[in-house]
């Protein structure tokens, strides 16, 4: 018996759930094996760290509701779990350029988190989470590696943000260390992401990953951390 069948489940991020082009992402393949009550308010662009026009380089992507503002704008009504991403669009614009990575806080009090910091924010944003949805479980996806940003920012925002998802209890699922996908292979890029989706299979720059790709390499690893957890 499948106990995640017909669950409630909302998504926060970007692209990489939104779908971006072709509108296909990271959790359609997990949200359709398992006929899950899919609420996805994830946005192309979306950052942790909130932005103003003027930060974009793409004047198409003014205006993109931060994770923040997607959780306040979402129902009161308490899904079966919640699923969100970040770290990539921050990581490709604005921590180290705009902004500062910053630090853990002490404590979980709201007042003490650097909202001017990108780990002010993801802590924020747990704790809008915890605070509006306290009986839901809560997944946070460390999505691959990507040579669109530069290595070393990878790690240091990936590594933070796994340990403020310690800090709040919340579970990894970790693509970055351990989803067996990382596009600076160049052959895994060729295959498995694309740029335009009037080329879905064109080979793309790694950021986006095709069907195949969310398929083979995303749905494995939130079927191991998630389906246990609802059979249990």
């Amino acid at each position: 018996m499948d106990h995640l069948q017909h669950k409630i489940l909302y998504s926060f991020g970007d692209s990489l759930i939104a779908g971006h082009e072709l509108k296909i992402g990271m959790l359609d393949d997990f949200v359709k094996r398992h006929q899950l009550n899919f609420h996805n308010f994830a946005v192309n662009g979306a950052t942790v760290i909130p932005t103003k026009p003027t930060d974009h380089t793409w004047a198409s992507e003014n205006h993109v509701p931060d994770l923040a503002t997607q959780i306040k704008s979402a129902p009161a009504y308490q899904p079966d779990l919640i699923i969100l991403d970040g770290t990539t669009n921050d990581a490709i614009s604005y921590v180290d350029q705009l902004h500062p990575l910053g630090k853990l806080t002490a404590d979980f009090t709201a007042n003490n988190f650097d909202r001017n910091t990108y780990c002010g924010n993801l802590e924020l944003i747990f704790h809008l989470l915890r605070s509006k949805y306290p009986l839901t479980r809560i997944y946070f996806v460390g999505v691959h590696h990507m040579p669109a940003i530069p290595l070393e920012r990878q790690d240091r925002i990936q590594n933070i943000s796994a340990q403020i998802c310690r800090k709040w209890s919340i579970p990894v699922i970790d693509l970055y260390h351990a989803g067996q996908i990382n596009t600076f292979i160049a052959e895994q890029a060729r295959k498995y992401s694309y740029n335009d989706g009037q080329h879905p299979y064109d080979g793309g720059d790694g950021t986006h990953l095709n069907a195949e790709g969310y398929q083979r390499f995303y749905t494995p690893m939130l079927e191991a951390k998630i389906t246990p957890e609802f059979n249990y």
